[in-house]
């Protein structure tokens, strides 16, 4: 990744954000059940939030985290979007992986949920959902429900409705 910097996401990076997602998922990302869980109250956690700028400070990717609650408080993590034209260089594993650790380094909430591939985020230390044990607000594929246990017994409580 030649001269990319990752930094937490800042309100002047919210135009060049908004520009990501829209190339990288299109109109469609509206549809998505996760847009349900964001629409349905999460509260936005732009320090913990990841934003990747090229050399020249151009908005290349994004990596969000949310404050949600299923039975007791969680992030919520997405969407992960890097830019067409800088995709394949690792740049989304590594803002996964940046946001990941601002998110256990804060301490506040014990685990992270996200809707992927496990084969993307398990190096990140992710695996499926107990089947049955978390509900989004919509359709999902109950393989791309994953978590992440940020501190012991941190996912002990997290069960029901993602909202």
């Amino acid at each position: 990744m030649p001269q990319v910097k990752l930094v937490a996401e800042l309100p002047e990076h919210a135009e060049g954000v908004e520009a990501v997602l829209a190339r990288a998922f299109g109109p469609g990302r509206f549809a998505k059940t996760s847009e349900r869980v964001r629409e349905g109250g999460a509260m936005a956690a732009p320090r913990l939030s990841r934003v990747a700028l090229s050399g020249e400070g151009q908005v290349i990717g994004v990596c969000r985290i949310w404050r949600v609650s299923a039975g007791s408080p969680c992030y919520f993590m997405g969407p992960l979007a890097v830019d067409p034209v800088a995709r394949s260089q690792g740049l989304g594993l590594a803002l996964a992986r940046d946001a990941t650790a601002a998110c256990r380094a804060s301490g506040e909430i014990g685990g992270i949920i996200v809707v992927g591939a496990e084969k993307f985020f398990a190096p990140l230390g992710f695996t499926a959902a107990p089947k049955g044990r978390l509900l989004l607000p919509g359709p999902v594929n109950p393989a791309r429900l994953l978590w992440l246990e940020l501190r012991p017994g941190g996912l002990d409580k997290v069960q029901g409705l993602i909202a």
